[in-house]
C-alpha cells in the first residue's frame, strides 16, 4: 500500500503530465488517476500499456495501473 507521501508525488507527476490537475487513489492494487477524459488520454499516452476509460459509478474517466505485488 501506498503511503500518503508517495500518493502526493504520484499526483503531481500524474497531474503535470496531465496538463491540469487529477487526484490519485490507490484501490487494492491498482493506482488510479481521476481526471477529465483529456488528462486521462494524456497519461495513457505516455503510459500506453495501462488502461483508461471511464467509470460509470463515480461518473468520471480514469487511468489505471496494476501494482506488481
Amino acid at each position: 500500500m501506498a503511503t500518503k507521501s508517495q500518493l502526493s508525488r504520484i499526483e503531481k507527476e500524474y497531474s503535470a503530465i496531465a496538463g491540469e490537475k487529477v487526484t490519485v487513489e490507490q484501490i487494492g492494487s491498482t493506482m488510479y488517476a481521476f481526471g477529465s477524459e483529456l488528462a486521462t488520454l494524456r497519461l495513457f499516452r505516455k503510459m500506453p500499456n495501462m488502461r483508461q476509460g471511464f467509470s460509470e459509478n463515480m461518473n468520471t474517466f480514469f487511468f489505471s495501473i496494476e501494482m506488481p505485488r
